[in-house]
């Protein structure tokens, strides 16, 4: 398996190394009192952690000594003992207290970066929802967030320790022999910097399996969510193909990663055979020659130990602080990512009357040009039916006037406030949205139907709810308005997903509608049932209609034919129908149970 030129990239580490300390300083700085309450107490316990060796050899030194009174040396032994134990007392304390706010630490951390990373990415634009897998972006900030968990504890618990515990290590070997503390600080560096080399040549592959085990997440995520239509194709051995060669990957991905590794866990090891013989026996001569004490063999051996230790754990810690770098690198590019569409200014959008305009409108997807030179006009009040075939730019019209996208040229206009100018929050929130296949949230039908309206009674939700005819389905439900809807609500039928985001229209009251095939989930008897309830609704509203179905249309005050991007006819239901040459007439011959040009 070889590897895209884009995971040999060095400089892509860099980018990912530079953006994980970069969001992971403006992480800690968010909670730095507790931070710095907790590295005070880790840096005194770690201290206080490599003392007792000192004190094990005076205990040597002591009980070694000859010519002396035994119980006399006894005593002293003892004595020192004493104090090590109310050293270590204190190393207790100070670790549990560390314990504490270092556990309140990152906590409060995840909690931040949560919110923080779900604010920057519901912000992201329609477009970019479109082109990412959903199941990979939760992938991606799920094991971004546990990664800034994980560097926190590499740093406290293996980067912190091994500088503070080398470095003070060194300085008591340095008060016997200063060259012996040099050979050994000479080793450490060498030692650091052939691994961290090593690792830097095995991260390309470590960037390769972490990308394929967010793809995998997104497959996953993407067979489990389409598992109904699955089922109706009998596509399960077909998907489990998919997935299997993918989960294929990702494993080959991960082993050629290990198998690496095992050359820098193999280094190590040679390394700390060589490390730990080699100073015994320096040791074993200088004590030979009256240079040290058989404490100070027992005290540098005791040390020797813990450095192999920390070094046998830098190629373990590098590992994990790749991974990590990897993991951060690529939430904090997403959330990095400037926001496509973005508020110009904090100007809230007021409506009164609902007048919509567009003005010459120049759009397209890529390049492929949508409208040009567009203009529609929706007078206040004014109910209006989009109509036309499939790919006529029906839709984008609705997208456009949400402001899902930016227009290339032109200009849309609700009562005269350009749309562009205003904040995208009080845009939408200003219009009621009916789309063509409702998703409703996997909480209560209460909770669906007040969702644009938190605080709502409960009269007003049920009212809405009997307005929209869906109250008696509801009421037959076990639970009644407290059901749970499943997943994307899965549980209820299509007509009473409809009509169930009908009542949360009904229920925000706001003065612009949009329904985009606002009725063709409903069979006729539910549709007849919620016309009179529609007929309610859009009294003294502006509403825009995208409609296939001539019973929801035929009542318009005004329906625009739209045709490759072009308004081509206007007019009423009868006007439109007049002309024998018209498009409007023609979908309206070749309609097949009630729907147009689908």
């Amino acid at each position: 398996m070889t590897l895209s030129s884009k995971y040999m990239d060095k400089n892509n580490f860099k980018k990912n190394a530079q953006r994980a300390l970069r969001y992971l300083w403006k992480s800690y700085r968010q909670f730095w009192k507790s931070g710095l309450v907790a590295l005070i107490t880790k840096v005194l316990g770690m201290i206080l952690h490599v003392v007792p060796p000192l004190f094990y050899r005076e205990i040597f030194d002591t009980i070694t000594q000859m010519g002396g009174v035994k119980e006399e040396l006894l005593a002293h032994a003892i004595g020192i003992l004493f104090i090590l134990f109310w050293v270590q007392l204190v190393n207790f304390v100070a670790y549990r207290v560390y314990d504490y706010f270092v556990i309140s630490f990152e906590m409060n951390i995840q909690e931040w970066l949560n919110n923080a990373f779900l604010h920057k990415l519901q912000r992201h634009s329609f477009q970019f929802f479109t082109d990412n897998f959903t199941g990979s972006l939760i992938t991606k900030v799920r094991k971004g967030v546990s990664a800034f968990e994980t560097m926190t504890d590499l740093l406290s618990w293996q980067v912190l320790p091994f500088f503070i515990n080398i470095s003070f290590i060194l300085i008591v070997i340095a008060k016997e022999s200063v060259l012996l503390a040099l050979g050994l600080l000479v080793l450490v560096i060498a030692f650091s910097f052939v691994q961290y080399k090593l690792y830097v040549f095995i991260y390309p592959y470590q960037e390769k399996a972490n990308a394929l085990d967010t793809e995998q997440g997104g497959l996953l995520s993407d067979i489990l969510t389409n598992n109904f239509t699955i089922k109706f194709f009998a596509a399960e051995a077909k998907e489990d193909e998919s997935y299997a060669k993918l989960n294929h990957k990702a494993a080959y991905a991960r082993k050629i990663q290990y198998f690496k590794s095992i050359w820098i866990w193999g280094a190590a090891s040679l390394f700390a055979l060589f490390m730990q013989i080699g100073i015994m026996y320096v040791a074993l001569q200088m004590w030979g020659k009256g240079a040290i004490t058989i404490g100070m063999i027992v005290l540098l051996q005791t040390y020797v130990l813990k450095i192999i230790d920390f070094l046998r754990g830098v190629g373990q810690t590098l590992r994990q602080i790749f991974r990590g770098i990897t993991e951060i690198g690529e939430v904090v590019e997403i959330v990095e990512t400037p926001h496509e569409i973005q508020d110009k200014s904090d100007k809230k959008l007021k409506v009164k009357q609902g007048e919509i305009r567009f003005e010459r409108v120049d759009f397209s997807y890529g390049e492929h040009q949508i409208f040009q030179d567009l203009n529609l006009h929706i007078k206040p009040g004014q109910r209006v039916a989009l109509v036309g075939e499939s790919g006529s730019g029906k839709t984008t019209v609705t997208k456009l006037l949400f402001r899902f996208y930016d227009l290339q040229k032109g200009k849309i206009l609700i009562d005269d406030q350009e749309i562009s100018e205003v904040t995208q929050a009080s845009l939408r929130g200003a219009m009621s949205m009916i789309p063509q296949d409702p998703i409703l949230f996997h909480r209560s039908i209460k909770e669906n139907i007040s969702y644009g309206k938190p605080n709502a009674s409960d009269e007003e939700i049920v009212a809405a709810a009997k307005m929209a005819r869906c109250h008696e389905f509801i009421s037959h439900l076990k639970e009644g308005y407290e059901t749970l809807v499943g997943e994307r609500g899965v549980k209820l039928s299509g007509g009473e997903r409809q009509r169930v985001a009908i009542a949360r229209a009904i229920l925000e009251n706001k003065q612009i509608i949009v329904m985009d095939e606002a009725t063709s989930a409903l069979d006729s008897e539910s549709e007849f049932l919620i016309q009179e309830a529609m007929e309610e609704l859009m009294k003294h509203k502006t509403v825009l209609i995208i409609a296939h179905r001539l019973s929801t249309i035929m009542k318009m005050d005004e329906i625009i034919v739209m045709d490759e991007g072009k308004v081509v006819e206007k007019g009423s239901h009868k006007e439109l129908l007049a002309k024998s040459a018209g498009i409007y007439k023609k979908l309206r011959d070749i309609q097949s149970g009630g729907f147009i040009g689908q």
